[in-house]
């Protein structure tokens, strides 16, 4: 998930102070029963809207079924492979049931009979409608070509994106601000199921601005419902959320209602257009900050005599999910809206006292992404470890350039097996999957560059000054 352990680190709040206040003084806090029939009111508006929608539905030829958004539990993931889950960032799923009348299975089917990935008429649609995540750095829908059947009829993982991700930039909510708001999409390959889902959503009370149509590609896509039609999935991923209880509230319940909707009657396709995607802004570059890079290298070196260090090298990342879909390879959940730039395998331990300095541009201090992070890797299963994301990089390159100026865009970090204390510095447990690596074992580095505020997707790679990875041995 080219990429919970999940740890989550806080951003800074910002308050924000109203006018009234400032002129009336500060009303008396809510008790606990203000506090909880609120609450009450909020969950009743939601069942009733969900009724609602069932029912407008159903009025217009569908067959409607229940399903759940829930945030993936990992725990297991070691059975089968973690497909390179970012530690930074947990994720949630729509979980709907097989269509009426579906023969073939969908992939790895809970005991209710939903999963995560499931086959899908081409008039089909999954709808969502429900609250957004609270303020975090970032939060995003991605479409995924789960499964797809090989020409002797063998499902093989693809695990590739079909479009671009509807990320926090780009979702439209029933406020003005994409986090804490009402919001719905529809899952649709088709337009008059797309259509039909949104007059829907409107009948039932929904502002017409807060709905969002995510695109199963139709030129993508091998639709039905027979054992070698392909399985979809739609992977949520949120990352960096400013309130620790909030974040804690929706991690364990993120509510929201799931629809499967099935039309009654067959009719002739009408496929939707497939997605354009979003362009890459070609500037501002971080060309200008490669010299200042250099100086900490040399810096880095210096800080450790005792120490061999070598350049490891990093290569682009730039996934290509297209390339996965047409040779039937594992895209391990690429995201549109990231780079992965990373360290090719090696044994990341050979000894305790073996460790990495991770350093670069701090991506984020440059506008370039809403986030960026470097994270620990055991190559079996494909776990990832450990990580630090760019909330906290802030003040770690002064440690060895103390006294230049360009030291507040740059980072630098440590991975080793103890800190002991060390600031700016990555702990790597040994142990086995989910949790550790034992030494001679081999792992990588990942990074992940999140999301150009201004193009809204991914940076061009070539915009970076990409990071850079040391090697230190002791002599």
């Amino acid at each position: 998930m080219k990429h919970p352990s999940f740890r989550v680190s806080r951003l800074p709040l910002v308050p924000l102070v109203p006018l009234l206040l400032l002129a009336c003084g500060t009303p008396p806090e809510p008790g606990q029963d203000d506090l909880a029939d609120g609450a009450a009111d909020s969950a009743l508006d939601d069942a009733a809207l969900a009724t609602s929608l069932t029912t407008a539905l159903s009025a217009r030829g569908y067959q409607v079924q229940n399903g759940s958004f829930e945030f993936l539990d990992l725990s297991s993931c070691c059975q089968t492979t973690c497909s390179g889950n970012n530690p930074s960032s947990p994720y949630a799923a729509f979980f709907v049931p097989p269509a009426p009348g579906q023969s073939a299975p969908n992939p790895n089917p809970r005991p209710d009979g939903t999963s995560s990935s499931y086959r899908l008429r081409a008039d089909e649609a999954i709808v969502y409608l429900g609250l957004t995540a609270p303020a975090a750095a970032y939060y995003g829908f991605t479409p995924y070509l789960m499964e797809r059947s090989d020409a002797a009829g063998v499902a093989k993982p693809v695990f590739a994106s079909l479009s671009d991700t509807m990320n926090h930039l780009v979702l439209r909510t029933e406020g003005g601000t994409p986090f804490e708001q009402r919001a719905a999409i529809i899952v649709a390959a088709d337009a008059t199921t797309a259509a039909e889902a949104r007059a829907a959503l409107i009948d039932s009370g929904v502002l017409a601005s807060a709905i969002n149509v995510l695109t199963l590609d139709p030129a993508k896509g091998r639709f039905g419902l027979g054992p070698t039609a392909d399985a979809f999935g739609v992977l949520f991923r949120l990352a960096l959320v400013a309130d620790e209880a909030k974040k804690d509230a929706y991690l364990a319940n993120p509510g929201g209602t799931v629809l499967r909707i099935t039309p009654t009657l067959l009719r002739p396709p009408s496929p939707l257009p497939s997605p354009t995607p979003r362009p890459k802004a070609t500037t501002p570059t971080e060309t200008s900050l490669s010299t200042a890079v250099q100086r900490l290298s040399s810096a880095i070196t210096a800080a450790y005599p005792a120490y061999t260090a070598r350049a490891v090298t990093v290569d682009e990342g730039v996934p290509n999910p297209a390339a996965c879909i047409q040779n039937l390879t594992f895209c391990a959940g690429d995201n549109p809206d990231t780079n992965y730039p990373g360290t090719a395998p090696r044994v990341l331990f050979a000894s305790d006292d073996d460790f990495y300095i991770a350093f670069g541009v701090n991506h984020q201090a440059t506008s370039k992404t809403v986030y960026s992070n470097v994270s620990v890797y055991a190559l079996q299963k494909l776990v990832g470890l450990v990580s630090v994301a760019s909330d906290e990089y802030a003040g770690s390159a002064r440690r060895y350039l103390p006294l230049d100026p360009l030291a507040p865009t740059l980072y630098a970090w440590k991975i080793a097996r103890a800190c002991n204390g060390e600031p700016f510095c990555l702990e790597v447990p040994k142990g086995a999957c989910p949790t550790g690596i034992e030494n001679g074992a081999l792992g990588t580095l990942t990074f992940r560059t999140y999301l150009e505020p201004s193009s809204k997707t991914a940076p061009l790679i070539t915009t970076l000054v990409r990071d850079r990875v040391l090697s230190f041995k002791r002599r």
